[in-house]
Formats: C-alpha cells, sequence, structure tokens
C-alpha cells in the first residue's frame, strides 16, 4: 500500500494542483475551528450537470475542487467548510461527494465575496 508521503510525491507531478488550506467548523455553534494544509488540489469548472441540479445558479459563481482523501490527514469536509486556495480566495463548501472509489472529494463550492 502505497504511504502518504509517497502519494504526495506522485501529486507533485500532476498538473494543474494547487496548495490549498481546508477550514472546518464544528461543534455546537461552529465554534471549533480547525485548519488543515492540503499540498495538492486540483480546481475545475462546474459541470453542467450541477447547474441542472440546482447546486448552483450559475458556472460563475462556483467551482469544483477535488481532493485527495489520503491528504486530508484523517479531516472530513463537511458543508460549509470553507477551501482559501494559493490566491487567498475563499470558497465555501455547498455539496460534497466523494469520487474515484472514494480516494477523493469533490466540493462544489461557492467564491465568498
Amino acid at each position: 500500500m502505497p504511504t502518504a508521503q509517497l502519494l504526495d510525491y506522485l501529486y507533485l507531478k500532476m498538473p494543474g494542483t494547487e496548495p490549498v488550506t481546508l477550514t472546518t467548523r464544528r461543534g455546537v455553534n461552529n465554534d471549533t475551528t480547525s485548519t488543515v494544509s492540503i499540498s495538492h488540489a486540483w480546481m475545475r469548472d462546474i459541470s453542467h450537470d450541477d447547474i441542472v441540479k440546482g447546486l448552483v445558479t450559475s458556472a460563475k459563481e462556483a467551482m469544483t475542487w477535488n481532493i485527495p482523501n489520503v491528504l486530508l490527514a484523517g479531516s472530513e469536509i463537511e458543508t460549509g467548510d470553507t477551501i482559501t486556495d494559493a490566491n487567498n480566495v475563499a470558497w465555501t463548501v455547498m455539496s460534497i461527494s466523494r469520487i474515484r472509489l472514494r480516494t477523493h472529494w469533490r466540493c462544489i463550492c461557492r467564491r465568498e465575496k
């Protein structure tokens, strides 16, 4: 089984990835905040199917972030969490699904204003 270090090295070779920070808010009043640095995630345009499902109203306001599960260090992503990209743009997670045999998180996110 590949180690997290080996997978992290393999993601270095993937084009179009960038480091992001996941900020989670848990607790009764979302008063427990923690951050996880993720070395490689990739952003993709929102799909037409996501717009049709009503997850977002237009492709301009949202993006899809794909994050490998192994790089989350045991954390889980929930709706309402925030992904901050390398340009310091914050994205709020609106919808989550597990893809690629549940090895990756596909997060539909709306850009914070």
